[in-house]
């Protein structure tokens, strides 16, 4: 026991009676999209998997050969002797099939974030004006508030609020930063990415994007939509590429003052051999997987025609994450053990992660999953929206 107990348990009690406390639930993965619970068999339609490669026998070779020649631990951050030659010629390869100059390699997306950003707050030219969209992701969000800069918000995905918002701070001096998405991690939806880089270079600002979502599914052969467009690119290999991890990307210049400033990068043990041997394996099959984005892309589509035939709020996804939006956090979480009950594990979203009243089932779609699965998931909705629209109603 612990003489704090009684403020823990208090705050627990709190979420509880508000339908948004969390709980672990433990799971044995069969293969990359399919799960066991209790001794029950589910399709995992909550998995960020988006490419089916958590599974893939060449990751799983290659990551087994790494530990075979080089260990399991990297023993050291990348400064001291954790920085290895297939490691040096991961980051040449990942920066060449991405388009920039260079890249690095982080421990995960969130640390890359809340490092990156932290570092990039404390250390340009004062005063940095910071501008984000009001619905990034809490890595974003908590990055700002680790380098101590107030954020300067604007609505979500839209452009005309940030020029505003850059508009009024336009003769001031110092440093702007633009911080947002390219793929929403709760939304699905997509930012206007060409907008984002002529407001960026109007306004002399730097332009910082997520592409976690996007990396491995949307771009010129998997690079996903910001390496083109951003004068630093945040993407991570534990999505689409199935393993762990996080890259940043962008110029020379900037990864080499990274590599000297970046507290985040500098204090932190490299990852192991296995994780580079998984990811040197997905760079080599990614370019190659046009077809299975493909399949990808058309799946979506017919599964967001079909939810709006049905009256069921999907926002503005246009990609493979896809919000099934409810509303109340109590019945949101009711909806998920309904779907669950017939062999579908699909997480509820609840506050703080997303906004009040916005409560949803976070529907993710993999180029693995079969036609038929995709058929009885769409056949299990429509019965549950039936047989339950009381719940689907709530918003």
């Amino acid at each position: 026991m612990s003489k704090f107990d009684h403020f823990f348990q208090e705050s627990l009690q709190y979420r509880q009676e508000r339908g948004i406390k969390r709980q672990l639930k433990p799971i044995n993965y069969t293969d990359s999209l399919h799960i066991n619970h209790k001794n029950t068999a589910y399709i995992n339609f909550s998995s960020n998997d988006y490419l089916g490669f958590s599974f893939n026998n060449h990751l799983k070779q290659l990551s087994q050969l790494y530990i075979r020649n080089y260990g399991v631990g990297s023993a050291a951050s990348r400064l001291i002797t954790g920085h290895t030659e297939h490691q040096d010629d991961l980051e040449r390869n990942l920066a060449r099939f991405l388009g920039t100059e260079a890249a690095i390699i982080f421990a995960s997306g969130w640390q890359a974030n809340v490092a990156v950003i932290a570092c990039l707050l404390e250390n340009l030219p004062k005063p940095v004006w910071v501008i984000t969209d009001k619905l990034n992701h809490a890595s974003l969000h908590y990055g700002c508030k680790a380098g101590q800069t107030k954020q300067i918000r604007f609505h979500h995905n839209d452009m005309q609020h940030l020029k505003e918002r850059l508009e009024f701070i336009a003769d001031e001096k110092g440093t702007k930063l633009i911080i947002t998405e390219t793929i929403f991690s709760m939304d699905g939806d997509q930012a206007d990415l060409q907008t984002l880089r002529q407001l960026a270079d109007h306004y002399d600002a730097f332009l910082y994007l997520d592409d976690a979502h996007a990396s491995g599914v949307f771009g010129h052969q998997g690079q996903g939509l910001a390496p083109r467009i951003a004068d630093l690119t945040m993407g991570t290999f534990s999505k689409a590429w199935g393993s762990f991890g996080a890259y940043i990307a962008g110029s020379k210049a900037l990864c080499d003052w990274l590599i000297n400033y970046c507290s985040g990068f500098i204090h932190t043990t490299a990852l192991p051999p296995s994780i580079i041997g998984s990811i040197h394996a997905a760079l080599e099959l990614i370019p190659n997987m046009s077809d299975e984005r493909e399949y990808l892309y058309r799946q979506c589509h017919r599964i967001k025609n079909k939810l709006s035939s049905w009256g069921i709020e999907t926002g503005t996804s246009t990609s493979q994450i896809i919000p099934l939006i409810i509303g109340s956090a109590n019945y949101s979480v009711q909806l998920a053990q309904k779907l669950q009950n017939k062999g579908l594990w699909i997480m509820p979203i609840r506050p703080p992660t997303v906004p009040q009243n916005s409560s949803r089932l976070r529907l993710t779609i993999s180029a693995g999953h079969t036609v038929d699965e995709i058929d009885f998931l769409l056949e299990t909705i429509y019965q549950s929206l039936h047989f339950n629209p009381e719940l689907w109603q709530a918003s």
